[in-house]
């Protein structure tokens, strides 16, 4: 049973990574857009995040996207998703049908 079907890809999500710019010849560290791709974006149910309060997990959100993407996702980049930043903790690849990868995130505070 694959992870995802087309249709659940309904949510745009932006890639960025941590880049040194110049403003006004001040260097300053910020994020820069990487790329924006449709997501299929699963979140827990607000019992699941009780029960989950303990573990660890309870702030996490899981981002689906396509396996071949135009660019190498890694671990130090940052996800924004309707205003919120998210750090990438998990990355897993499909390994049984090689069409969707998974990426667990936790919000930024």
């Amino acid at each position: 049973m694959p992870i995802a079907k087309t249709g659940d890809l309904n949510e745009r999500i932006t890639f960025n990574v941590q880049k040194s710019t110049k403003i006004n010849g001040v260097p300053k560290m910020g994020p820069v857009e990487v790329a924006t791709v449709w997501a299929a974006v699963w979140r827990q149910r607000l019992k699941d995040r009780i029960n989950n309060l303990g573990e660890g997990i309870a702030n996490k959100i899981t981002f689906v996207v396509r396996q071949n993407l135009p660019f190498k996702i890694t671990n130090d980049m940052t996800i924004s998703h309707k205003g919120t930043e998210y750090k990438i903790v998990d990355i897993e690849p499909d390994t049984v049908n090689y069409e969707w990868k998974t990426i667990i995130c936790e919000a930024i505070t």
